[in-house]
């Protein structure tokens, strides 16, 4: 009798998805606030030298909630030293943006409330794509003496 490999639902891949971008959102909501004012307090202190410190700590900020939320999600070991979180957090913060300036456009074009429902739940699934994705390209991966390449 032949051996066969489960099947991965894409039900349960679209759930997912939609679970790490809602989280991600709810969490990174809560977080930017805190972020605001810290890097308004950087600002004051070292003008544009406290803006950039601002946004080093933001990309440290992203890629953390969302190494946390993979490793959770899809067990993902995420890496992160520095250098990988830093580059982590900026692709994540490039490709949010490019992926929501259609809902800015959609926002703009029929403003309201129901406008924003709709946005904000179809973007948890495409924001959790795109999360995933990034995070895909910051994943541990071991040679076969078992050692962290």
């Amino acid at each position: 009798m032949e051996h066969e490999e489960p099947q991965i639902s894409w039900k349960s891949d679209i759930l997912k998805y939609f679970e790490q971008g809602i989280l991600f959102s709810v969490i990174f909501l809560v977080l930017v606030i805190a972020w605001v004012f810290l890097t308004a307090f950087l600002v004051l202190v070292g003008y544009v030298i406290g803006l950039i410190i601002g946004f080093v700590i933001l990309f440290f900020i992203i890629a953390w909630l969302n190494a946390a939320l993979t490793d959770g999600i899809w067990h993902m070991q995420i890496r992160t030293d520095w250098k990988s979180l830093l580059g982590h957090g900026f692709f994540l913060f490039i490709g949010l943006i490019i992926v929501h300036v259609p809902a800015i456009a959609v926002n703009l074009a029929v403003p309201g409330i129901a406008t924003v429902i709709v946005l904000f739940v179809v973007y948890c699934f495409i924001d959790g794509f795109v999360a995933r994705k990034v995070a895909g390209y910051f994943e541990e991966t071991y040679d076969e003496t078992g050692e962290m390449v």
